[in-house]
């Protein structure tokens, strides 16, 4: 779930004609104001920027002098400075209500010739001092109202000379505002800003593709990270901007097919909800109570606000689960020097809820969730347990070991503590080595129904709420002896049964095969395909070092060999003594990993020793980089298979375990990686398999750059951190 940031726009809106639409566009929120002139610009600044020029027009004696709130958007600073009119403050207290007293005595020092005020978040912060407006007019000052945060507020507005505002802030639109006045606006100083609304349309555009869109993740995030890039240069070009622009016929169109009042009810319900459902902490409080009307049945703010104690960290961990809200505004250098206290702890501690007609229950109770984790995380000194459980010996791979400790370094970076727990010793040093606490069960790893009691006991000793399991001895029975003390997160491989936990992880493509949707519907959450694929860090990046796929002499060229930490069907030696007879590959490298519980070592050594381009490689450090020097590769399938296509080296896959046996269905798919077979069934045809494609990758460069590019769609590397955001949000 995404909540908040910038509007999206169905870009099959734009297959219509539009011309024409502006000059008839009459919206009901903006005509309530009762205006004789009513003029629809890009933006909110132009807006204002439209109605100073109407003043000085209109009112050519004008003292060019103006009082603004200093708590207030930077932007809105811009039209001021560039018409030449003079800044001065008026303050504010913590509940955005102006200092009346304040005001009247910069009446008397200034003599200005303008008073802007806005009404903030819905809420009628002018409300008791709207009386006076007939006084101040009285002395020859005009007032403009900003109804940018209660464009929906019935009594805002109305008793103001000037009454502006942005709209797509309020709407998906690429552009939009307006000015409204009982004195004529200069509608020849509207010049389309053609450039601002064809960018925006862009990458609005984009971002409906991003959340509606078929594309595969990657492509997603990889189109996510350009439509906010874009958005900020277009917002930087909007701030040196010094033309004014006028409404889009392609906004005017969306507007004139909003329904208006079901947007302004929809924000009503999602402010009440939250108002409702925000209880008494220590960590963040409403900026408005019920005493202000405040998540009535009247307000329909632009957000919620908030007040955080720690502004900053709430807003990053909102982030984390996908609420973005933003913290309206930083400081501007117009202001900088002026700031009470109060508008100081306003510009430090605010936050905007989204609320947005985009959203309904559903997004507020997610919000609210979310919320809520946060107050228990500071409840609890802000860390949160995770236990792993999970095995490696000569018999289980030690992949298992692997792409958890990778989850749980993740885990920790988001400020998770994590404790593994074993049945034996076995894992220890690979847990030692990764720096991961682990508690040993002493127990046997194929009888797991043995230790829940002994496990439950360590659970809950230290404090774990979720658990995370790798192991492929579980059993129904198991998981529900320990569904009562914590969450339970499965990584399932081969989908046998449907399981009694929180959450099932499998990151393979063949997850297609089996009904994980139609079978854990309403029970668990789901983590499906590849973009899960929890690869370690080194795997992010492609590095080492890479041939020339021109290349046509296989001399020197190097073969990383992989058959996981027990080889158990010993394929490597197989593979050698195969490659050993074949002339085609003499002059060719071979770097052999030997994994920790390889039985088959001695073997090896005895290849090695025999023949001068047999490599052998214990306790591999830096196995992305080993990869990155080798031309292709040989390996069992597996996870192994994920970390060779994000280093893009070609390879030949075979399967020698039960859990492997559908991975040559995406993997061989598209000439990705060659599949030489299952080595359980038919030994000799599959080595000789292995050695025959071997030398159809080596001898063809144009091959091998045909895999790399279909490797490198595979995955983008950043799986166990998407692993590690979903476990810490599970409820």
């Amino acid at each position: 779930m995404e909540i908040g940031s910038i509007y999206e726009i169905n870009p099959d809106l734009f297959t219509h004609k539009h011309a024409g639409v502006a000059p008839q566009l009459r919206l009901r929120e903006v005509e309530k104001y009762h205006k004789k002139h009513i003029r629809y610009t890009a933006s909110g600044r132009e807006a204002i920027a439209l109605a100073l020029k109407g003043i000085e027009e209109m009112r050519p004696d004008v003292s060019k002098c103006c009082l603004l709130p200093a708590y207030m958007c930077d932007t809105v600073f811009f039209p001021f400075e560039r018409a030449g009119w003079e800044i001065h403050f008026y303050h504010l207290n913590s509940k955005l209500e102006a200092d009346i007293g304040e005001i009247r005595r910069l009446i008397e020092q200034f003599r200005p010739g303008l008073i802007f005020i806005h009404a903030y978040y819905g809420v009628d912060t002018w409300k008791s001092a709207r009386s006076l407006f007939r006084e101040w007019r009285a002395q020859g000052i005009c007032i403009m109202e900003d109804v940018t945060q209660s464009y929906y507020l019935e009594d805002a507005g109305k008793e103001a000379d000037y009454c502006v505002g942005s709209l797509r802030k309020w709407y998906a639109v690429p552009d939009g505002g307006f000015a409204a006045s009982d004195e004529a606006l200069p509608e020849d100083k509207l010049i389309p800003n053609t450039e601002f609304t064809e960018a925006r349309i862009g990458f609005l555009t984009e971002k409906w593709e991003y959340l509606h869109g078929q594309k595969s993740p990657k492509e997603k995030r990889a189109l996510k990270e350009d439509y906010l890039n874009k958005n900020r240069a277009a917002e930087a070009r909007l701030d040196s901007y010094t033309g004014i622009g006028a409404i889009s016929d392609e906004a005017a169109y969306i507007l004139s097919l909003t329904n208006e009042k079901e947007c302004k009810d929809r924000r009503i319900e999602n402010c009440k909800y939250l108002q409702e459902h925000l209880t008494e902490n220590e960590q963040f409080i409403p900026v408005f109570d019920k005493e202000y009307g405040f998540g009535e049945s009247g307000t329909a703010p632009l957000y919620y606000p908030i007040y955080a104690v720690d502004r900053d960290e709430l807003q990053r961990f909102l982030s984390a689960s996908g609420v973005y809200a933003p913290t309206l505004w930083p400081v501007g250098k117009e202001n900088a020097d002026c700031l009470s206290e109060e508008e100081c702890y306003i510009y430090e501690h605010i936050l905007a809820l989204p609320v947005d007609q985009r959203y309904g229950t559903e997004e507020m109770q997610y919000v609210m969730e979310i919320l809520d984790r946060y107050v228990r995380s500071k409840e609890t000194g802000g860390v949160q347990t995770i236990g792993i459980r999970v095995d490696a010996n000569d018999t289980v791979a030690t992949g298992h070991v692997m792409r958890c400790i990778t989850i749980a370094k993740q885990l920790i970076l988001a400020g998770s503590k994590v404790l593994f727990f074993t049945a034996d010793e076995y894992a220890g040093e690979l847990l030692k080595k990764a720096g991961m606490q682990y508690v040993c069960l002493h127990t046997r790893w194929d009888h797991m129904a043995e230790e829940t009691a002994l496990l439950r006991r360590e659970l809950a000793k230290a404090d774990c709420g979720k658990l995370l399991v790798d192991s492929y001895q579980v059993t129904e029975q198991y998981f529900r002896e320990l569904s009562d003390l914590c969450r339970v997160i499965y990584i399932d491989d081969c989908f046998e049964k449907v399981y009694p936990v929180d959450m099932v992880i499998n990151y393979n493509a063949y997850h297609v095969r089996f009904p994980y949707e139609k079978a854990y519907a309403g029970k668990a959450k789901i983590l499906l395909g590849t973009s899960y694929v929890p690869l370690r860090e080194e795997f992010g990046t492609k590095s080492g070092v890479h041939e020339d796929s021109t290349a046509k002499d296989t001399a020197g060229m190097r073969i990383l060999l992989s058959s996981g930490g027990g080889d158990l069907c010993n394929a490597l030696s197989g593979v050698l003594s195969v490659a050993m007879q074949d002339r085609a590959l003499h002059n060719v490298i071979f770097d052999v990993v030997v994994g920790g519980f390889n039985r088959n070592a001695e073997e090896l050594e005895r290849h090695a020793k025999e023949y001068s381009n047999i490599r052998l490689h214990y306790h591999v450090e830096h196995m992305a980089e080993l990869m990155g020097q080798c031309t292709a590769a040989v390996s069992a399938a597996g996870t192994m298979l994920f970390e060779l296509s994000a280093m893009q080296t070609p390879t030949v896959f075979f399967v020698s375990a039960d859990n492997q046996q559908y991975d040559h269905e995406y993997f061989a798919k598209e000439e990705r990686m060659l599949y030489a077979g299952d080595i359980r069934q038919d030994r000799d045809k599959c080595l000789n398999e292995i050695c025959r494609c071997l030398k159809l990758i080596l001898q063809d460069g144009k091959m091998r750059d045909r895999m790399k590019q279909k490797m490198y769609e595979v995955t983008d590397g950043r799986g166990a951190q998407r692993i590690a955001e979903e476990i810490i949000r599970l409820q």
